[in-house]
């Protein structure tokens, strides 16, 4: 049966425990995807109701500069996801975890085919700020992803905040589902009208962006069942996909993910089926299912890549993620250029564009918020791939 330490004592054995992994790898999240397939490809896309078809089509990306069709920058997230959690599959120390926090950096594309191959390391473990009147501890990890030949395609660090939580307490949101008013209702109709396509095969030349110019925004949501469970599909874990006797084994041996389902009694339930299970979800804490918080990453990517075009390359992305994105909730999100620069990476030139990320709920909560930089091709110059050694 399952068993749990609450309370800022099971929050401080986890930390102490989580602090011995710094270092090393983190075992809590294998690597998913392997090769960029184009069927991996569009289950991601899929998630984010991303239809470029640089992503989607492949006779429509042979015709590009790439010669192929290429997965979203975000797509990196398939292959491991930086949200370790350290220690916390080790015991039952009954703590939520939840990503509030990630960066990337990129330096290539991926093309359909691909393998990728990742690393991911405990980076740091500490005592969070509260959360309510609730303790917090907070674990950083770093990924580095690569081609097998060892040249780079990204870096990312996540963090993840955990927070101590056991059925019957208070719950950690207790938010109940939005009911929209005809008023909200009129109003989100009109957003998703106004939703302006991809930019596409269009050049976006650094030199016709100016400081203040506004990203198109998207409007993601209301957001049901189907759009959780994509992205767990996405995600390509294990766990999203196991039944029976493989599913029994992994929570066995992984007692910090072991909880009692709450609609049926079972004592074996991995509490990470229960993010889009009305019936389960009160053992994460809320009342309705919740959202991966890294889905709202992948979606602040499709925002940048709608913007800049098939040409333009995303080079960074870095964001909080202060609040969740819950069931039936709706996102807005978009974005601003704050700078225009010149840089040199290595041996490469570029034209950068930095811009300012946000996106709220129908409540006016901020659901994410940073800061991007995006390099452009001006008339005559492309961006040079990988950077900082263009056109090796």
């Amino acid at each position: 049966m399952v068993s749990t330490t609450s309370g800022s004592g099971g929050l401080k054995e986890f930390i102490e425990d989580s602090k011995k992994l710094i270092g090393k790898d983190a075992t809590d999240v294998p690597q998913a995807v392997k090769v960029a397939d184009w069927s991996s490809i569009q289950k991601y896309c899929s998630a984010l109701g991303d239809i470029n078809p640089l992503y989607n089509d492949v006779g429509g990306g042979v015709g590009t500069l790439y010669s192929t069709l290429i997965a979203p920058p975000t797509f990196i997230f398939c292959a491991r996801t930086p949200d370790s959690a350290a220690a916390h599959e080790q015991k039952a120390y009954g703590i939520r975890r939840f990503s509030t926090a990630c960066s990337a950096e990129w330096s290539d594309i991926i093309r359909l085919g691909e393998p990728v191959a990742t690393d991911l390391k405990v980076s740091d473990v500490r005592a969070g700020a509260k959360w309510g009147n609730r303790d917090t501890g907070e674990v950083d990890s770093t990924a580095t992803y690569t081609t097998l030949s060892g040249g780079l395609i990204a870096k990312a660090t996540g963090t993840v905040t955990v927070v101590p939580y056991n059925l019957g307490d208070d719950l950690i949101d207790d938010r109940e589902i939005h009911q929209y008013s005809d008023k909200e209702i009129k109003q989100l109709e009109d957003d998703l009208d106004a939703i302006s396509p991809h930019r596409g095969k269009k050049p976006r030349y650094w030199s016709e962006v100016n400081v203040g110019d506004k990203l198109p925004q998207l409007v993601k949501g209301p957001i049901y069942y189907t759009d959780i469970s994509a992205w767990k599909v996405a995600e390509s874990k294990l766990s999203a996909a196991a039944l029976g006797t493989v599913a029994h084994r992994q929570v066995l041996d992984k007692p910090g993910r072991m909880v009692v389902n709450p609609a049926t009694d079972w004592p074996y339930s991995d509490i990470d089926q229960a993010h889009g299970d009305v019936l389960a979800v009160k053992v994460l804490g809320f009342n309705m299912p919740a959202s991966k918080g890294l889905l709202r990453f992948g979606l602040a990517g499709q925002v940048i890549t709608n913007w800049m075009g098939d040409l333009g390359f995303l080079r960074s992305l870095s964001l909080q993620l202060p609040n969740h994105f819950l069931y039936e909730d709706t996102m807005w999100i978009g974005g601003e250029v704050t700078g225009k620069t010149k840089v040199t990476v290595g041996a490469g030139h570029y034209n950068a564009v930095q811009l300012k990320i946000s996106g709220h709920n129908q409540l006016g909560q901020t659901l994410a918020e940073g800061t991007a930089e995006v390099y452009l091709p001006e008339k005559g110059f492309l961006v040079g791939l990988p950077i900082g050694n263009p056109w090796q």
